[in-house]
């Protein structure tokens, strides 16, 4: 496989500067973040527009080692490399059950990502996130978790797993009543202290929570990186609600989970007439940019949005089709404007 240039990784030994990808047009060019020179944990440049989920990896429930085995897992991080979209997000609990034979996501993407350096390619962007559940300690071992210590020691935990490999970037999974904004932040402040990742972010906090973490965070000197929400055609809360802009004007990448809204986006609407009617819209647009499929223009919507979305993958083949997505658009103010219509005037 060619090699490829990609993002910065974690520790020294397998990131000596930063590196571009090859195929640059992949790069963000709408609702690029502007973050204060002088805050720590800014997000390197030269990121990709499109990153790739991990829930499935490790997951048998998910038909790991059935459906899917590490290999085919090893194939589509290999294509993530070679398309530069090698842009990851993880978490702890992902594929929890498998970690005890070192089959977890963050198993095998520090194990994919220490192979690809070694072999002289450029790795990928991984992020994970912690869980803030006091009892998580029951899935993922450890200590009752109480506090700011419990977090940071779950981090400690996650680089582990991932070989030893610095995190690109560590969140919070979840905002949880028993811990404050303020514990969260102590977290991510002692997590980049420590050199344990290079930035943080939150994930499925509203406008509220996230101007809060930013705020905190800010007084800390750190910038917050990333809010990852739920975000697609059909779940447009993040534009609706001033989330989306806010973050921009905050310096903060809204990364979009289930951006095919659970594949109702990419199988002809799951037998609900509107998506139906939906999709077809999108596949005419995605005819007239080359023959995108209705699926790729749905992710073009996000980055056209100025989001990042992270399509969930198991297979090369599913890497390859998402990453289909980019490079060619997004989509013109035009497009993104006639599929909010179509959106508004279906009621979904």
């Amino acid at each position: 496989m060619a090699t490829t240039a990609g993002f910065p990784g974690g520790r020294p030994a397998l990131a000596t500067g930063p590196r571009k990808s090859n195929a640059s047009n992949l790069t963000c060019s709408r609702g690029a973040v502007r973050c204060a020179a002088n805050l720590r944990g800014t997000l390197p440049e030269g990121l990709p527009s499109l990153g790739l989920g991990t829930i499935a990896w490790g997951d048998e429930g998910y038909g790991f080692n059935t459906a899917y085995r590490e290999k085919d897992l090893r194939e589509a991080f290999e294509a993530a490399v070679t398309r530069g979209v090698a842009l990851f997000d993880t978490a702890e609990v992902y594929g929890y059950k498998s970690g005890k034979v070192g089959q977890s996501a963050e198993h095998l993407l520090g194990l994919f990502a220490k192979d690809a350096e070694a072999g002289g390619q450029a790795g990928a962007f991984v992020g994970s996130k912690v869980f803030t559940i006091p009892w998580t300690n029951m899935l993922m071992g450890g200590g009752f978790r109480t506090g700011r210590k419990q977090l940071v020691e779950a981090c400690k935990a996650s680089v582990e797993r991932m070989g030893g490999r610095r995190l690109d970037l560590w969140s919070i999974h979840f905002p949880f009543p028993t811990f404050g904004q303020g514990t969260l932040m102590d977290a991510l402040e002692e997590a980049m202290d420590l050199g344990l990742t290079n930035a943080v972010g939150v994930s499925n906090y509203n406008l509220a929570q996230m101007e809060e973490a930013h705020g905190l965070l800010e007084r800390r000197g750190i910038q917050l990186a990333t809010n990852q929400v739920k975000y697609s055609v059909l779940s447009r809360e993040p534009e609706t609600s001033g989330l989306l802009d806010r973050a921009r004007e905050l310096g903060v990448r809204v990364v979009a989970y289930s951006p095919l809204d659970g594949g109702r986006l990419a199988r002809r609407g799951g037998g609900d007439a509107k998506i139906a009617e939906l999709l077809k819209l999108m596949e005419f647009i995605g005819v007239a940019n080359g023959g995108r499929s209705a699926a790729q223009v749905a992710l073009s919507y996000l980055v056209a949005r100025g989001a990042t979305p992270i399509p969930g993958v198991k297979t090369a083949g599913q890497v390859e089709a998402h990453a289909g997505a980019v490079g060619w658009g997004p989509l013109d103010e035009n497009e993104v404007g006639v599929i909010s219509e179509k959106v508004e005037y279906l009621g979904l």
